[in-house]
């Protein structure tokens, strides 16, 4: 975890987070992880960068998470115990997946449990470099995603998310995960688009 400290004094927190552990070896096989999750540590260490040369109003605290897939223990550890005073924790902002999308859509899923955010995000994404979908965060089952990352730590503790994270393609959970895989225009894009959204949810007021 590493903090950097915002413009405003006594703004409360935004965590930003991704998770660092994937599947390891199995079966004498590699699960490299390019995708999942290594694309979003690299949005991570992209954020911390430009908070270093621009600080946000609000200060950040950059999470990379383990044990993200055996049940989310990194983040729910750090919610149980933060850094920072519990009541400072504004928002969670998530990377999980997003270097690679064949219909070059990246998702944002939150705004459906925590409605307050749409109108914040949407002006922020609009005319943005890829396609930006909402969704996957309402209804329950597996195309709800409220649960399936590090954010849902967050969320079962009334902490509003934000996630960004592309559908699952062929290679999800497969030794064939690798880094050739990867779009480069696509992630950049994506960059774009968390950079817009950072700025535009550091502008406003509250989240919830």
């Amino acid at each position: 975890v590493a903090r950097c400290e915002g413009r405003r004094a006594g703004a409360p927190y935004l965590v930003v987070s991704a998770h660092y552990d994937h599947l390891g070896i199995r079966n004498g096989q590699t699960y490299h992880g390019a995708d999942d999750n290594a694309s979003g540590v690299a949005m991570l260490l992209h954020v911390a960068r430009r908070c270093a040369a621009t600080p946000f109003e609000h200060p950040l605290l950059l999470a990379f998470f383990d044990a993200e897939e055996v049940g989310l223990q990194g983040a729910q550890a750090f919610v149980k115990a933060p850094p920072v005073p519990a009541a400072r924790l504004a928002l969670n902002v998530n990377f999980d997946m997003v270097s690679r999308s064949a219909t070059r859509e990246i998702y944002v899923a939150g705004p459906g449990r925590w409605p307050a955010l749409r109108p914040i995000l949407e002006p922020a994404v609009a005319k943005a470099p890829v396609t930006v979908r909402f969704g996957h965060d309402t209804g329950g089952g597996q195309n709800d995603w409220t649960t399936q990352s590090d954010h849902g730590a967050f969320h079962a503790a009334g902490i509003p998310f934000i996630y960004f994270g592309v559908e699952d393609h062929p290679d999800y959970h497969q030794p064939t995960d690798t880094a050739d895989k990867i779009a480069p225009d696509f992630l950049g894009g994506v960059a774009t688009v968390v950079l817009r959204a950072l700025d535009a949810l550091d502008r406003a007021s509250a989240y919830k």
